[in-house]
């Protein structure tokens, strides 16, 4: 799913730099760790998202064991993620603050859900 949603993204928006695109095909959670934890590390000293798809899943279960880990930036995780999410992501993330960001995305993700009958 991360793949494809990013290439949906990159349609919509172009391609994005500072932005890292993991699965968790394939790997095991240890080496799913170590794949975040360097994808982390290439992004310098930037405060980081980690936009998962399910709450409780191996993705954000791995990524919620970092947040217990000292840190020199702000990592926060965003489950659920969708497209409108990420375009606002890429709208938003030099302009408003980490916090200001956080809470934007999720209330733009609440936004998006709908049932249209």
């Amino acid at each position: 799913m991360p793949i494809v949603l990013n290439r949906t993204i990159q349609k919509i928006i172009g391609v994005q730099d500072n932005f890292q695109v993991l699965s968790n095909e394939n790997y095991s959670a240890a080496e799913l760790q170590n794949q975040l934890s360097l994808a982390i590390q290439e992004l310098g000293n930037k405060d980081v998202i980690i936009f998962v798809d399910l709450y409780g899943g191996s993705c954000a279960n791995v990524s919620n064991q970092l947040l217990k880990k000292p840190r020199e930036r702000q990592i926060s995780i965003i489950c659920g993620v969708n497209p409108a999410m990420l375009i606002k992501y890429f709208q938003y993330r030099d302009q408003k603050s980490f916090s200001e960001l956080l809470q934007l995305l999720e209330e733009t993700g609440r936004n998006e859900i709908r049932v249209i009958k």
